[in-house]
């Protein structure tokens, strides 16, 4: 059986696309208008795309329908605006918004395309997006009036829905040594919905049935420490197992944390200076 393909919006070094090759799906194409994201999403899966800015598919049917028609569409549209760090979540959020509405305007050709092999779509925000996005999207509202008329749809139908189709997530309840809040919102189209797993941990106070979640401390007990001898043996990751790499190649875990000659000497002159105040 072949494996499902994958595209990946605003996909940078490729974390969201690395969950879903872990877990046996192709990933294909990846779309970010910054070189440095797309060089190390291309080193990371393999492939070959070039930078491109998302602005480009808002004003060009034809841009979309030239992607590569895969089994799933991710993405996650920059959260800067939505965040609530960002002056206190009072940054306009037009652009976010204008991202948004891009994404969804793939995801709606790709689907509703005829003889759509698009079989699930994905898009990951911070919590805050939700209380600034619409519940829903007509073909009209995301400029495709006239593609919905070509295809014999009516261009005030709901092209995307997105109020039923969304949960929040905290990745402390998946197994992750972090307690990161996201919302993900999507569908199986062959379901008309998104399917949320179960989670995978609790927190302390919560059922027993499952493990707590994972603490960074857990983490760290299971690293060699900075300051160890270098072996040539293996260490296994904390969180997968399967993936094992020498000691010596950590390289981050093992760096040289000391000061060079000339930090040093600006060092003294600093101290120096400050004894003759």
């Amino acid at each position: 059986m072949s494996k499902l393909t994958v595209m990946d919006f605003f996909c940078g070094a490729g974390g969201f696309s690395e969950g879903f090759r872990q877990q046996g799906f192709e990933i294909i194409f990846g779309i970010d208008s910054w070189q440095p994201a797309i060089d190390s999403f291309n080193f990371n899966f393999g492939l070959e795309c070039k930078p491109r800015n998302v602005l480009e598919f808002e004003i060009s049917i034809k841009r979309i329908e030239a992607l590569p028609d895969t089994d799933v569409i991710i993405g996650s549209p920059p959260c800067v605006s939505f965040s609530s760090s960002n002056k206190s979540g009072k940054a306009d959020k037009s652009f976010g918004l204008k991202l948004t509405k891009i994404f969804l305007r793939v995801v709606a050709i790709k689907k509703h395309k005829p003889n759509s092999k698009l079989k699930a779509w994905f898009m990951e925000n911070v919590s805050n997006s939700t209380s600034h996005l619409p519940t829903q999207y007509r073909f009209e509202q995301l400029g495709l009036k006239k593609w919905a008329l070509d295809q014999g749809l009516d261009p005030k139908t709901i092209a995307i829905s997105l109020e039923e189709n969304r949960s929040v997530i905290s990745s402390a309840d998946f197994g992750v040594p972090q307690s990161r809040t996201r919302v993900f919102t999507g569908e199986i189209i062959e379901k008309k919905k998104i399917v949320i797993p179960e989670r995978t941990h609790r927190a302390p106070q919560d059922d027993a049935r499952l493990p707590t979640h994972i603490t960074l401390g857990c983490i760290r007990q299971q690293m060699p420490k900075p300051n160890a001898e270098k072996s040539e043996e293996y260490v296994s990751d904390p969180l997968y197992p399967s993936i094992r790499i020498k000691q010596t190649e950590l390289i981050d875990q093992f760096y040289d944390t000391g000061l060079y000659s000339c930090e040093g000497k600006k060092l003294d002159s600093s101290n120096d200076e400050k004894e003759l105040t």
